[in-house]
C-alpha cells in the first residue's frame, strides 16, 4: 500500500535491564517557549521522562514531505508555531551510549506520545554538527486522531531533531522518552535444513521489490501473472507497479518492467510520467514529477477466455495534480504485454487539496467466472471459451478530506473492463477506519467482499461492534449489498512486531471461496495469545446456504477462528502477511511469513500450510530454504518504516500451490556469486500436493 493507517499495541513496552548505566537520553527544548524542560536525563534505572506541550489551538499542518514546515530554508528549526498551516515545534534529543555499546546489544530510543483528541504526527531527524537538519531517520505517521503516536530509533546514537506536526489539533501533548533495550540480533539468519527451490521472478533495472499478488490462468495452468513494486528510491520510497509473467508453473518469469503510463494532459502540471529508472530518481530531491507519479497496490484476476485484469491505485506527482484514481490495465497474452490502449480509468477521486493523509487505499480486483455479465438477481451460467466475459469487479477504500471518512466502495463493469459504474458504498461506516477490501465470487454468482476494521471512533455505524474481520455479500451482480457482518474478532498486529523491527505491519484479511461448494474462507495474522510477538495466522469460514440466505458463520456468535500454522501455540515465533487459495477440490493452501526456525524471532522464512478436510487439520511446508533479514536495504514509507510489503501472493491448483514472496536472502550470498542480489527480490516456490506432483 501507499500509505495506511496502522494499529498498534494500546502501549509500546519499554524493555529495560538493571544494572550499570547502559545509556542516556537527553532532551533539550529549542525554543524558550517550548515546555520540555531544559535538560532531560533518562537511565536504564529510573522512569521515562515526561512532559506537556503548550496548547496547538487550530493545528493545520500541511507538510506532504516529513516535517518540512518545521525547518526553514536554512535547515534551521522554525520557531514554534502553534496554528495554521506551519504548526509544529522542533526539540532537540541527544542520545549518548557507551562507544561499541550496539556492537553487543539492540535497542535505542524510545518516544511515546499520548495525542488526546489531536492528531499529531512526529518526525526525527539527524542533527547536522552546524545546527541544521539532516537526513531523515523515522516518523510516527501512522495514525488520526486520537491515536496516541510512537517512535523507535534504532541503535541510536548522537544529536536528533524531533519536529512535532499539528495536523488537526485543539489542544496539547504529552510526552515520554526512555531508552530500550532489545533481543541481540545476530548479524546473520541461521543456517536450518529443508525448505524449497525459489526461483527469482525480479531481473531487472529497479532496486527492491515487494508487495507483490499473483494468479493462475484458468485455460493454462502453467500461465502464472504476477505484479509488484519495483522501486526507483528506497530511501524516498519512489516506486510503480511492475509486471512478471511465467509459462512453466513459476520456474522461470519474464520481468517486463514498470507497467506503462500516459503523459499527463496540458492542464495537470505533472509533466510526463513516462518511463523511469533508478538512475532518474537517485539522491535525495527535489524529484521530478515523473519520479513522484506513483502506481501501486496491484491486485489481479483473469477471466475463462485468457483475459488478464489489473488494478492499480493512482497516486499524484503533487497536490496540484489530478486527484487519486483507480486504473485497471488488461493483458490478453498471458501478462506479457500490458498496452495502454487497455488501460481504463475506474474512478477519479479529484480533489485538488487532498494531502497524503488521505488518499484511496488497498484496491482488489474480481471477475465472475461463473456466470455470464449482466444485472440484477437473475444468473446465467458462464463456460469457458464460450465468448462470454463475466462481470469484472472493483473494490478500494475511498477516503474524503476530513478524518476519518473512509469508507470501502465498488464498482462494476459489465463489458470486460471498457466502462465502469460509479463507486458505490458498501461498508456504510460512519466515523470508522477501515481497509483492506478483498472479493471472491461463489460459484452462485454471489459476490463477496471484505474488510478490515481497525479502529472505531465514538459514533460509529450500528453493525460495527468493535475491531474485526467484516464481510458484506451481494446477489444482484453487485447493484446492492448486505449490511456488513462481523465474522471474526481480531487482536491486531502491532506495527513493529518487537523492537528490533522497524516494518509495518497490518491484520489485513485473505478471502477465497471454494469452488466446490462455495464455502467462504477468511484468514490474517492475529495476536490472540495475548504474548508478545507471537502472532499467529487464523482462519474463519462460513457455509454457503445460497442465494438470499446468509453465508453460515454463526452469527450472532461467530465460528470460532481455526489456528492455521502449526508450530507450538505461544511459542513466541510470528506468522504473519498470509495469502489463501482455495482450489477446485475444496482444499485450502495458505501462504504466510515465518519465524519459526529463529531463536531471536526476527529473521524471516515463507511457510505454506494445506488443509484437505476444510480447515481441521494442516500440514505446514517450508517454502524458502534460506531465511530473509528485513534490514537489508529496505524501501522507507512515508512513516519512517521499513517496508516488507503488506501482503504477498499465492496460486494453487489441486497439483500444485505456488507462494510468491519477496526476500532478501540473495544478499547472504558472496559478492562473486552471480546470483548476489543487495536488494529485495521476488521469487516463486513450487508446494507439491503429495503423490501428484507440480506437473507444468
Amino acid at each position: 500500500m501507499r500509505f495506511v493507517f496502522t494499529s498498534k499495541r494500546a502501549r509500546l513496552r519499554a524493555l529495560l535491564v538493571g544494572g550499570a548505566l547502559l545509556g542516556t537520553v537527553v532532551v533539550i527544548p529549542l525554543h524558550a517557549s517550548a515546555s520540555t524542560p531544559g535538560t532531560i536525563t533518562v537511565t536504564n534505572t529510573s522512569s521515562p521522562f515526561s512532559w506537556t506541550s503548550d496548547a496547538f489551538p487550530g493545528g493545520l499542518n500541511v507538510t506532504n514531505s516529513q516535517g518540512d514546515n518545521c525547518f526553514d530554508a536554512t535547515g534551521h528549526p522554525n520557531p514554534r508555531t502553534p496554528s495554521g498551516p506551519a504548526a509544529c515545534e522542533v526539540f532537540t534529543l541527544q542520545v549518548t551510549v557507551p562507544a561499541g555499546f550496539w556492537t553487543t546489544n539492540s535497542g535505542g530510543a524510545k518516544l511515546d506520545f499520548v495525542v488526546g483528541n489531536n492528531d499529531f504526527d512526529y518526525y526525527v531527524y539527524a542533527k547536522n554538527l552546524d545546527g541544521t537538519v539532516g537526513a531523515f531517520v523515522t516518523s510516527s505517521a501512522t495514525g488520526s486522531i486520537g491515536d496516541d503516536e510512537h517512535v523507535l530509533i534504532d541503535k541510536a546514537d548522537g544529536a536528533y531533531y524531533v519536529a512535532a506536526a499539528a495536523f488537526t489539533t485543539v489542544s496539547t501533548y504529552d510526552g515520554h522518552a526512555s531508552f530500550f533495550l532489545g533481543a541481540t540480533i545476530p548479524n546473520t539468519p541461521p543456517k536450518v535444513k529443508g525448505g524449497l527451490t525459489n526461483y527469482r521472478a525480479s531481473h531487472d533495472i529497479f532496486t527492491s521489490h515487494s508487495e507483490p499478488h499473483m494468479v493462475m490462468n484458468p485455460l493454462n495452468h502453467a500461465n502464472l501473472v504476477a505484479g509488484s513494486k519495483m522501486y526507483v528510491n528506497n530511501k524516498h520510497y519512489l516506486f510503480r507497479i511492475g509486471m512478471y509473467s511465467s509459462f512453466d508453473g513459476g520456474r522461470t518469469w519474464n520481468d517486463a518492467g514498470h507497467l506503462p503510463v500516459p503523459a499527463c494532459p496540458s492542464t495537470d502540471p505533472c509533466s510526463s510520467p513516462a518511463t523511469i529508472t533508478p538512475a532518474d530518481c537517485a539522491g535525495d530531491g527535489p524529484f521530478s514529477d515523473a519520479c513522484r507519479f506513483t502506481t501501486s497496490d496491484i491486485w489481479l484476476s483473469f477471466d475463462d477466455e485468457g483475459n488478464v485484469y489489473g488494478i492499480v491505485l493512482v497516486s499524484p506527482s503533487s497536490n496540484t495534480g489530478s486527484g487519486w484514481e483507480m486504473w485497471m490495465y488488461r493483458s490478453s497474452d498471458g501478462g506479457v504485454t500490458w498496452p495502454l490502449a487497455n488501460r481504463r480509468v475506474i474512478h477519479n477521486h479529484f480533489n485538488r487539496t487532498l494531502s497524503p493523509a488521505f488518499l484511496d487505499d488497498k484496491d482488489a480486483i474480481a471477475v465472475d467466472n461463473f456466470t455470464q455479465a449482466g444485472t440484477g438477481a437473475t444468473f446465467t451460467p458462464n463456460a469457458r471459451r464460450d465468448g462470454h466475459i463475466g462481470n469484472v469487479y472493483a473494490c478500494w477504500g475511498l477516503d474524503g478530506t476530513v478524518a476519518p471518512t473512509q469508507n470501502q466502495v465498488f464498482s462494476t463493469s459489465t463489458d470486460g473492463g471498457n466502462t465502469w459504474s460509479a463507486a458505490v458504498p458498501i461498508s456504510g461506516a460512519s466515523n470508522v477506519r477501515e481497509i483492506g477490501c478483498q472479493i471472491a465470487v461463489a460459484p452462485s454468482g454471489r459476490v463477496y467482499v471484505s474488510f478490515f476494521v481497525y479502529a472505531l471512533q465514538p459514533v460509529s455505524a450500528p453493525y460495527f461492534t468493535g475491531v474485526g474481520q467484516y464481510l458484506t455479500w451481494s446477489d444482484d451482480h453487485g447493484a446492492t449489498f448486505a449490511a456488513p457482518i462481523k465474522v471474526a474478532a481480531v487482536h491486531p498486529l502491532p506495527n513493529h512486531l518487537q523492537p528490533a523491527d522497524n516494518f509495518r505491519n497490518l491484520s489485513l484479511p485473505a478471502m477465497a471461496v471454494s469452488p466446490k461448494d462455495g464455502t467462504v474462507y477468511l484468514t490474517w495474522a492475529d495476536e490472540h495469545t495475548g504474548t508478545v510477538s507471537d502472532g499467529d495466522i487464523l482462519m474463519v469460514k462460513g457455509a454457503d446456504r445460497g442465494l438470499g440466505v446468509p453465508p453460515n458463520f454463526g452469527i450472532p456468535t461467530p465460528n470460532p477462528p481455526i489456528r492455521v500454522n502449526q508450530d507450538p501455540i505461544g511459542n513466541g515465533k510470528d506468522q504473519f502477511q498470509p495469502q489463501l487459495a482455495v482450489t477446485a477440490s475444496g482444499q485450502i493452501n495458505i501462504s504466510y511469513f515465518d519465524r519459526r526456525n529463529d531463536p531471536s524471532n526476527f529473521f524471516i522464512d515463507t511457510y505454506l500450510s494445506r488443509s484437505n478436510d476444510g480447515g481441521v487439520t494442516w500440514t505446514d511446508t517450508r517454502v524458502t530454504s534460506n531465511m530473509s533479514d528485513p534490514r537489508i536495504n529496505p524501501p522507507i514509507d512515508g512513516g519512517g518504516n521499513y517496508f516488507y510489503g503488506d501482503y504477498q501472493g499465492l496460486a494453487a491448483d489441486d497439483n500444485c500451490a505456488i507462494p510468491f514472496f519477496n526476500a532478501t536472502f540473495l544478499a547472504n550470498l558472496l559478492l562473486r556469486n552471480t546470483s548476489y542480489s543487495p536488494w529485495q527480490e521476488v521469487f516463486s516456490a513450487q508446494v507439491p500436493n503429495k503423490g501428484k506432483g507440480c506437473a507444468f
